[in-house]
């Protein structure tokens, strides 16, 4: 992730993390960016996205920690939750997934 970009703040955060759940206030998360949320954070439920889409960048910022955001409190609080790092890389090849498979049955 860009050490410059909007959200690098909230993904420093995170990635000094230990927990498995980190739960932050709108206003703690508007701390940390030193900037207010945009209004689609308090309303959209897709802002919030666990996808690496070009347009949503903020979610590049709890991916690239090791995060997925499990629940949000429209206005109060989100709760980040630590991921398995498969989890949290793009669609694998089907190559890469029959090489697992074979590995997980022997």
């Amino acid at each position: 992730m860009k050490g410059n970009g909007k959200y690098f703040p909230l993904h420093e955060f995170l990635q000094q993390q230990e927990k498995e759940q980190v739960i932050l206030s709108f206003k703690k998360m508007e701390e940390i960016l030193q900037t207010s949320l945009p209004q689609s954070a308090y309303k959209y439920q897709a802002w919030w996205g666990n996808t690496r889409s070009g347009t949503y960048v903020q979610s590049a910022a709890w991916l690239e920690a090791g995060f997925r955001v499990e629940y949000i409190q429209f206005g109060e609080y989100v709760e980040f939750r630590k991921s398995a790092k498969a989890l949290l890389t793009k669609k694998r090849s089907r190559a890469s997934r029959k090489i697992e498979m074979h590995l997980i049955e022997n």
